[in-house]
């Protein structure tokens, strides 16, 4: 009956990710902003400044002069929002990126979108507008996407080219527009870009998928904790006779648990140590044990450690009136009822995905 109470709960939470698997596709094409494309007259050389800084190999310097050159052009960066930048150096020479806060340039990573958060913004001596589109495709979270390998640790209970110089004209202009992110792609969908000079043209200059992925409040685990409570499991051995079996001193552990995080956190960061958190599960063994609990990570900087405090209930073996250790049962007979014993864990968690 436990058994069954456990896969009925199993079952369920497979029924409700399986609900939304279904990958959804949308091209997208984003609008001029009013104004655009705006020129400037680049005195100070600033992208070839860029060209050359991205040429040998310094795209975060090369960046700089980029931001640079769009703050004197009177054009608006919004912190909170993503920009897609192409720096349009020549046909074989032209960086993608990314300005988002202090995210790096080179990064491909967003994390969540709005309805009007996402830019692109297209840079260039050589043409005044470009063509972009975007395939969208929506995707699983990553909690939605690990879970089912997460649900087999129970199985046990249920069976570029570089081109030459940049144009040496000093007149820059910046092909600006702005998307309109339907609701199904904002928080999980990849963002595949292809960049050409007019849609007639054969050659893409450039073609990037950026992974938007929100952060999320829900994640799993693996708790491994320990008890100072030494406790006895009452069983049949092979003989038929009724035997106390002893438990491991400090009883160690394993539980498969699911993390609900008070502070959304990025589930895809490769660290132990997120964040404080609710935690709750089962230990992955032959028996059924439940675990509620609190977590907390403290970050290293190279690494992490995750510490858990929580109190299990072990479902054991009691035995009934008229029975007694040392007496041999008949396999028709259950000479135990049920009985619960209340556990207080500690121990380290590695977090995943």
């Amino acid at each position: 009956m436990r058994k069954l109470l456990l896969l009925g709960m199993l079952f369920a939470l497979v029924a409700s990710t399986g609900a939304g698997m279904a990958q959804d596709r949308i091209v997208l094409i984003p609008k001029p902003v009013q104004g655009a494309p705006f020129e400037y007259n680049d005195v100070d050389d600033l992208f070839g400044k860029a060209y050359r800084w991205f040429s040998d190999g310094f795209p975060e310097v090369g960046a700089d002069s980029l931001r640079k050159l769009i703050d004197l052009a009177g054009i608006e960066i919004d912190p909170g929002s993503y920009y897609i930048v192409v720096a349009g150096f020549t046909d074989n020479f032209t960086p993608i990126g990314m300005f988002h806060e202090d995210d790096d340039f080179m990064s491909t990573r967003l994390f969540g979108l709005n309805p009007d958060n996402l830019y692109y913004i297209f840079i260039s001596r050589q043409v005044k507008e470009s063509f972009v589109s975007v395939m969208a495709t929506s995707k699983l979270s990553p909690f939605e996407q690990n879970i089912f390998p997460f649900l087999g640790l129970f199985q046990s209970l249920i069976v570029a080219e570089k081109g030459p110089t940049a144009t040496a004209g000093k007149t820059t202009w910046f092909d600006v527009r702005q998307f309109d992110m339907p609701d199904a792609f904002r928080k999980f969908s990849d963002l595949s870009f292809v960049v050409k000079k007019d849609l007639s043209e054969d050659k893409v200059l450039v073609a990037q998928i950026f992974d938007n992925t929100s952060k999320e409040r829900w994640s799993f685990g693996v708790a491994t904790g320990i008890t100072s409570v030494d406790d006895v499991d009452i069983i049949v051995g092979s003989d038929g006779r009724i035997i106390v079996q002893p438990k491991p001193n400090r009883d160690l552990a394993v539980f498969g648990v699911l993390n609900y995080h008070f502070m959304p956190v990025d589930t895809k960061a490769p660290r132990l140590a997120d964040s404080f958190h609710l935690l709750g599960g089962f230990r992955i063994a032959n028996t059924i044990e439940p675990i509620l609990g609190i977590g907390a990570g403290v970050d290293m900087g190279m690494f992490g450690i995750h510490l858990f405090l929580g109190y299990s209930a072990e479902f054991a073996n009691e035995l009934k009136d008229g029975f007694a250790i040392g007496d041999v049962v008949s396999k028709a007979e259950n000479p135990f009822k049920l009985k619960v014993r209340g556990k207080l864990r500690y121990g380290l968690e590695i977090k995943f995905p």
